[in-house]
């Protein structure tokens, strides 16, 4: 990779022009430098094909394996998948070349790719909102057998390679070929391609969740103004529960104010009768004011006092 091919923002992808001078620049990504998952695929392809010319061994007893295996130099390859290419060895150079540029300029934007570990071939390029699983692949056609120990349906490579690219939101799928020109001369509209569909799918789903947010913004609205109400309601509650308890306390008050003013006649009729002897007039006046220490407007007065404390 040279100093002329950089990182690209995707917050930028919006700008068609800027977006396709970046991917210009991705014509400097030499093959001298491979991705690793290329390198990866290269060794292990090349060991599948190697022991694909030694399959019989599977057939035999388990007892006579090793042995062949040892003499044929058969390596066990451990399951693992990698990129999804098919192509033959003529054209791996070339195929190699192309899927650097590719995988690269997909990282170089802020995205990744991802194989996987299910299957034995797969590759997906994977941005924020939308993935692709692309397939590269070199198209066979039946050959001509006549004379030759091949079956009839024996297909053969026709140097002619194909990528497909699969939207993993949509299913869409996007074909390029290399009938007209070269994968490599198709780089710039296949990330044109994918810019477009990214761009479809990013403001749909940004879309939704600005739909979603403003769901959940009513949503929890409403849940306050619930809140609220419910509040207002039991404040309410509360202020017709003190209405009446301060209702109850008026009559009481009322009740009490008028028994007193009726002790209050009761003492002044007592105190109006003549007495000939100090004796009688004194247990008269005590009583009357003990009475009068048991019912008196001061004393109300202190209970009202108290009373508007409470409410005031």
């Amino acid at each position: 990779m040279t100093d002329n091919t950089r990182k690209y923002n995707l917050d930028n992808i919006d700008n068609e022009k800027e977006f396709t001078q970046w991917v210009r620049s991705l014509k400097s990504i030499k093959s001298t430098n491979l991705h690793a998952l290329i390198l990866e695929y290269d060794q292990i392809e090349k060991k599948r094909e190697q022991n694909e010319k030694y399959s019989y061994i599977e057939e035999l007893p388990f007892s006579l394996q090793f042995e062949e295996k040892q003499k044929v130099n058969y390596e066990d390859i451990q399951d693992k998948t990698i990129l999804d290419i098919h192509v033959s060895p003529l054209k791996r150079k070339l195929a190699y070349t192309f899927v650097n540029r590719l995988l690269t300029g997909i990282e170089l934007l802020g995205g990744q790719v991802y194989v996987g570990y299910e299957k034995d071939y797969n590759t997906e390029l994977q941005l924020p909102y939308v993935s692709w699983k692309i397939l590269l692949f070199e198209r066979k056609l039946r050959g001509n057998t006549e004379g030759t120990m091949q079956p009839i349906y024996r297909k053969n490579y026709s140097g002619s390679l194909q990528l497909e690219l699969i939207n993993l939101e949509n299913k869409k799928k996007l074909i390029f070929t290399d009938e007209q020109k070269s994968l490599l001369n198709q780089l710039e509209a296949i990330f044109l391609d994918l810019r477009i569909e990214y761009l479809l799918i990013r403001d749909k789903k940004r879309e939704e969740r600005r739909k979603s947010e403003a769901e959940q913004e009513l949503i929890r609205a409403r849940h306050e103004t619930e809140k609220l109400a419910k509040e207002q309601e039991k404040l309410k509650a509360q202020i017709d529960e003190n209405r009446n308890v301060q209702k109850e306390e008026i009559f009481d008050h009322i009740e009490y104010l008028e028994k007193i003013k009726k002790v209050e006649r009761y003492l002044h009729t007592l105190q109006s009768i003549p007495c000939d002897d100090e004796e009688s007039k004194k247990i008269l006046q005590d009583y009357v004011e003990k009475v009068q220490s048991l019912y008196n407007l001061n004393k109300f007065t202190n209970i009202i006092e108290l009373w508007n404390s409470k409410f005031g």
